[in-house]
């Protein structure tokens, strides 16, 4: 796992304020059982470094209120909940889940919505009609609908009772009692848990609020803002991470750390580094190894290790020679290096304050959704995952279009992954449906998705018209070079 990684992550996800740690012992800020794996498969080792739980799992989570999400092995990852001995609460019968966050989780069933369950694996509400839903933050949990303008984000309450529309493009999550949303041309502001706008559109990125602080972005420069909008810090920095009363930035490729008022308290002398976090240590890198400094900037623990991580309570995960183990404040190996990883959702956790599973998307099978999601990859050039819904002429076009992206420049790619699209209306019959939408590139000219129905299931027949679909598949060619007409 590399900071890079952790890091670029989290600014997609949205760093959130509210920590919710992996353990649930007296101490929440420790973590007392970690999810880590070894080999291909993960279990969970306690802070004396014995596998209490196994690995067995192709995927886990963090205890939170006594259960952990995993994900079960095979062709078809099924989702799950297990308690501290690794008995089952809720059996794993779900194609998507999220963590628990606020004593509610989201999973989504095989050809259902999203629907949000208490910790008795009880359906509380579902949200039908949703294409995404995300975990509740300060009683909200954003969700969203498909409108003919694009994907669109709104929140329900607890009670699945729609609270604020679906109107923004994108949305972050609540904390401080605000939460960030993007407009339709990509900017970012700020909204209260009425919908109220209080900080407007005009930032390139943000983070949530930590306490009464939050990073903005302008021109690829991070600052920081109140929560009434005044800006404390004007965006300079390449990164600023929001470290209790201290930030650590990065300028010019060097991390340091600065005051409120943008004094230097550690010189930016770092190739990288991660937050205190309210430890006496913080993790950096010195040329290409990882060592500890304390509040002075000294190394109090040498760079040896080729990656290292903050410490938790009296423990700290560190790789050696590709494995990871953890050492303790006297930087000796408490637990020798023997696992291959630890979970994302550690880490995420840990640093970026979310967690890796906080969102699920509908499995709902109607041709509206299947369109929808293909559209979604394609355009963002993602055929591998369009070839999922496809039918067998239709991936052997996805094979030709990933071939001839390969030669486009990273210009245009990058103009690709910028186009949304919005689903106008889709019409159907018993085997042949027809998706009609539009691009935000092109938002004037409606297009057409052709679909087919194989053995139960919608797949996009990509055709020039719709009386081809459905018969390319036995002709074997189509005509097609784009799905609009």
């Amino acid at each position: 796992m590399r900071n890079a990684m952790i890091r670029g992550y989290s600014l997609c996800m949205l760093l959130l304020v509210l920590i919710s740690s992996c353990g649930t012992n007296n101490n929440p800020a420790f973590t007392d059982l970690f999810p880590v794996r070894v080999g291909k498969l993960y279990g969970f080792m306690d802070r004396k470094g014995k596998m209490a739980i196994a690995p067995q799992y192709s995927q886990a989570g963090c205890f939170i209120d006594g259960l952990a999400l995993i994900g079960t092995t095979g062709e078809k990852i099924k989702w799950g909940y297990i308690d501290k001995t690794g008995n089952y609460l809720i059996y794993p019968a779900y194609t998507d889940a999220t963590s628990f966050s606020e004593g509610i989780a989201f999973v989504v069933s095989e050809n259902g919505a999203p629907a949000a369950i208490d910790k008795n694996g009880a359906v509380k509400f579902m949200l039908k009609g949703a294409e995404q839903a995300q975990n509740f933050r300060e009683g909200l949990a954003a969700y969203s609908v498909l409108t003919e303008n694009g994907e669109r984000w709104g929140f329900v309450d607890k009670d699945g009772r729609t609270k604020i529309e679906p109107r923004f493009a994108g949305t972050g999550f609540f904390s401080g009692a605000l939460c960030p949303v993007v407009d339709e041309d990509g900017k970012w502001g700020f909204i209260n848990n009425e919908g109220t706008m209080v900080i407007d559109y005009k930032y390139d990125n943000v983070s949530p609020f930590y306490g009464k602080v939050a990073k903005v972005c302008v021109a690829d420069k991070w600052g920081l803002v109140d929560n009434t909008g005044k800006l404390l810090v004007s965006p300079q920095y390449t990164n600023i991470d929001i470290d209790k009363d201290k930030f650590l930035v990065s300028l010019d490729d060097k991390f340091g750390w600065v005051d409120k008022n943008g004094k230097v308290v550690i010189e930016a002398r770092f190739a990288d580094g991660f937050p205190f976090n309210e430890s006496e240590y913080a993790a950096v890198r010195s040329g290409d190894k990882w060592g500890y400094i304390n509040n002075a900037g000294k190394f109090v623990i040498d760079p040896t290790f080729d990656f290292a991580f903050g410490f938790d309570g009296d423990l700290a995960p560190v790789r050696v020679s590709n494995k990871v183990g953890f050492i303790d404040k006297a930087g000796k190996m408490a637990i020798p290096p023997f696992a291959d990883d630890i979970s994302m959702d550690y880490y995420l956790r840990t640093f970026a304050k979310t967690s890796a599973f906080s969102s699920v998307t509908t499995n709902d099978s109607a041709p509206t959704f299947v369109g929808y999601k293909w559209l979604s990859k394609f355009y963002h050039l993602q055929f591998e995952e369009a070839k999922i819904v496809s039918t067998e002429a239709t991936k052997t076009l996805l094979t030709k279009f990933s071939g001839l992206t390969s030669l486009m420049p990273d210009s245009s790619k990058q103009e690709m992954l910028k186009i949304r699209v919005g689903v106008m209306g889709c019409t159907m019959n018993d085997s042949n449906a027809v998706l009609e939408y539009i691009t935000s590139d092109n938002p004037g000219k409606g297009q057409t998705l052709y679909m087919v129905k194989k053995e139960g299931k919608w797949l996009v027949q990509f055709t020039k018209n719709d009386a081809m679909a459905g018969s390319t598949e036995e002709g074997g060619t189509t005509d097609a070079d784009t799905s609009a007409e």
